[in-house]
């Protein structure tokens, strides 16, 4: 069922895992003890890390992606999915956002909030819909890739594991349950999920197993800032007679309260040690932002190991994600949107094969393989209605992506060289209305069906030393790309005049150096250390953004108009920075700590400021200045411990809201580029836990979080730069509003059960 190839020298050994969604974690053997699997990062050469325990934790789980070194999340109160950000980079092929390996399309779309009338504040983004309580853990790799998880990705991957049936089912059993319970303070919860799980052994270590899990949760924001008082009720001058008389809330609670559930099935068979077969069943259901939400995912796992020149992995996915709008949803005040349908399908097919060899004292580990992903989005907008066209809401088109890989491994002695390539084969489709005669940018200027091809070579090369247990250097290059999203190429607010059918794949050069450190026994004979440290340089050609353009014709009326294009930027984007991941155990104490600076210039959309039209297409992607997160935690014995975890944020931005104060262009006077704003010094925030396991198994969780309750704005938060943060008061001055506040002093207990 599960087989793990292990190529040591000097203590360190180097991985090849045979099944991606359950067995990539297994446990590996180094000098004689057992290695967690939340150590794995620290004896892996290149910038990876994992998370465990996600299901089980209180902190949310942006809270644990913001864990990660180099890795942040966006965050939008309208979206309900996770939005990873690797190293200032965020979206469908920029990062490869995997649930059990299958690549995440997922594009959300918020309607206007109706109690804003005339204000925009609906959102846009991609996003992985998944329930956290469903979820085991999460791997991330930056700056390399391998296998599926270079297929169409610039920056980085994230897969996130669910849950399954030997997760719930411990050996000797023929039957498993999990529950969990947790409720919170200040609009959190309730939260809760149970899942039965089967078995029944079969002969040649084989078994059958079936799996299903419940969950659901409230969730609002109608919550407690630091400091006190509710969200919203930051008060403005808004007469200039020094006293503040008008309420300023960035957002209606109401509006973002949701309720999602889900369902997972698993169903599984074994019939023997080197064959495993697992069907799978995800729905997701929410209700959010003036939409109803439906996903369903339907995936199978293939995996045949009978020996060292055949290990095979076979993977089929189908996953629909549907939005329906109701009656009243709008979007800048236009109803065109209200009882429609966005509709995402993706269809992912994935086969690979394993070999692996030695000869003298060489050993050669060698994956070949194939990456099908079939995507289409479409709406139900009646695109017969006059101006409906120049909606920019959910892009309709069609991405096909073919990607062929070759992954190589070639252990020497103490050096390991890895060496990946893959082949990218990408189609585009869509239609683009007619254009305005006087677009020179646009041609042609009837409408026209687009379709659009591309091949591109990525590469990436690593090569480490194993010269002590302490001591593990490498160094690597990659060259990635990433194909034109359907949002960007197809994206238009002006009929044809914005579709830009020349837009080319982002194409980033990655050098990477860094070391690994890894002992048992550092000071102690029991104890555990970890340590990783990388720098990076990345070079990104062909950046994609949008800018707005105006048209001037006398001759029509209305005599001007206006449009959001995607374009290819000129000048290379540059992201450099160092990333820093530490881990010790002493038994009785441990710590976990995780450091990142990064340094950038990469250029903001227009979309991504309070633009009217822009449906808030894109969002700042710049990671803060630097961010540390540090946790420790004692252990009185076996059954109860404590610890606290402080989160440090550097200084961090906004898109400035007043676009008056925006980059003045000369060769677009009329739109200027925008700028930024710093946000108010973000605190240290500290939050502290306490489990306990009062019976076998029982175990309970509780967590104070925002322990001194402070007042501050969450970093990369849609509603950050949103038009209501921008006031005047009678004078006619500009009043900038810092209003978003993120949650005070908050509360959370949780109960965990297992049989």
């Amino acid at each position: 069922m599960k087989k793990l190839s292990l190529f040591c020298a000097v203590g360190l050994c180097f991985a090849s895992f045979a099944f991606s969604e359950e067995l990539e974690f297994d446990s590996l053997e180094i000098s004689g003890s057992k290695i967690k699997n939340d150590e794995k990062p620290f004896v892996t050469p290149g910038a990876t890390s994992t998370r465990e325990g996600i299901g089980s934790d209180t902190q949310s789980i942006d809270s644990i992606v913001r864990s990660i070194p180099g890795t942040y999340t966006n965050t939008d109160q309208a979206q309900g999915t996770v939005q990873v950000n690797i190293r200032g980079m965020s979206g469908f092929g920029r990062v490869n956002t995997m649930i059990d390996g299958v690549t995440q399309t997922f594009y959300g779309s918020a309607s206007d909030d109706p109690a804003r009338f005339h204000l925009q504040t609906g959102t846009s983004a991609f996003g992985a819909v998944i329930d956290t309580n469903f979820l085991i853990g999460v791997d991330v790799t930056r700056g390399t890739f391998e296998g599926v998880g270079g297929a169409n990705a610039l920056m980085g991957s994230a897969n996130f594991k669910t849950i399954g049936i030997n997760d719930i089912v411990h050996d000797g059993n023929i039957f498993g349950f999990l529950g969990r319970f947790s409720y919170g303070s200040n609009g959190i919860g309730p939260s809760y999920m149970s899942a039965v799980a089967g078995k029944t052994e079969l002969e040649n270590n084989g078994y059958v197993g079936a799996l299903f899990g419940y969950s659901a949760k409230r969730i609002t924001q109608n919550y407690t800032v630091g400091g006190g008082g509710k969200i919203g009720s930051s008060m403005v001058d808004t007469d200039g007679d020094g006293i503040a008389d008008t309420n300023i809330a960035p957002f209606d609670p109401d509006f973002l309260t949701q309720k999602p559930n889900s369902q997972l099935f698993k169903l599984e068979y074994v019939p023997n040690s080197f064959t495993n077969t697992i069907f799978s069943y995800r729905r997701y259901q929410n209700e959010l932002a003036g939409r109803k939400i439906h996903n369903d995912n339907y995936q199978l796992d293939f995996w045949h190991n009978p020996n060292e020149w055949l290990n095979v992995n076979t993977l089929i996915a189908y996953n629909q994600g549907i939005q329906t709008y109701g009656s009243k949803s709008t979007f800048a005040a236009n109803d065109a949107i209200a009882n429609t349908k966005a509709k995402n399908t993706a269809t992912t097919f994935d086969i690979s094969d394993t070999l692996e060899g030695e000869w003298h004292r060489f050993n050669l580990n060698t994956r070949f393989g194939a990456n099908i992903l079939l995507n289409d989005y479409k709406n139900t907008l009646n695109t017969s209605i006059q101006g409906v066209n120049s909606i920019p809401f959910q892009p309709r088109g069609k991405q096909n992506l073919f990607t062929y890989y070759l992954d190589n491994s070639l252990n020497y002695g103490i050096f390991t060289l890895d060496t990946n390539v893959n082949l990218l084969d990408w189609n585009i489709k869509g239609h683009r209305p007619a254009c305005d005669e006087v677009n020179f940018m646009c041609f042609p200027k009837a409408a026209t069906d687009i379709d659009k091809n591309g091949l591109r070579l990525n590469a990436s090369v690593m090569l480490s030393a194993a010269i002590h247990e302490l001591f593990t250097p490498f160094v690597s290059f990659a060259r990635t790309n990433r194909a034109p999203n359907v949002q960007e190429m197809f994206f238009s607010n002006n009929e044809g005049n914005g579709i830009n059918s020349f837009l080319k794949p982002e194409q980033a050069n990655t050098w990477q150096i860094g070391f690994n450190s890894f002992k048992h026994g550092l000071l102690k004979d029991d104890d555990r250390f970890g340590f990783k440290a990388v720098y990076y340089h990345t070079k990104i050609k062909d950046y994609i953004y949008n800018e707005q353009f105006y048209l001037e014709d006398p001759s029509k009326i209305p005599p001007s108009s206006q449009f959001y294009m995607h374009l290819n930027s000129a000048d290379d984007t540059i992201f450099k920075g160092v990333e820093l991941e530490l881990s010790y155990d002493l038994g009785f104490a441990y710590a976990k700590a995780m450091y990142s600076r990064q340094d950038t210039s990469s250029t903001i959309s227009q979309t991504s400021g309070p633009l009217l039209g822009s449906f808030s297409a894109s969002k700042i992607m710049e990671l803060p200045k630097d961010y540390a997160n540090v946790e420790l935690g004692f252990r009185l014995n076996d059954k109860i411990s404590f610890g606290g975890i402080a989160k440090y944020t550097g200084k961090a931005k906004r898109v400035n809201p007043n676009t008056d104060d925006w980059n003045k262009d000369p060769n677009n006077p009329y739109y200027p580029k925008p700028t930024t704003q710093d946000l108010p010094k973000i605190p240290i925030i500290v939050d502290l836990y306490w489990n306990i396991e009062w019976f076998k198994n029982l175990t309970m969780r509780a967590e104070v979080q925002n322990l001194f309750d402070k007042n501050y704005m969450d970093a990369l938060n849609a509603y950050n730069s949103l038009d209501n943060q921008l006031q005047y008061n009678g004078a006619g001055d500009p009043i900038y509003l810092f209003s978003n506040s993120a949650r005070g002093r908050t509360f959370v207990v949780s109960f965990e059960y297992k049989y």
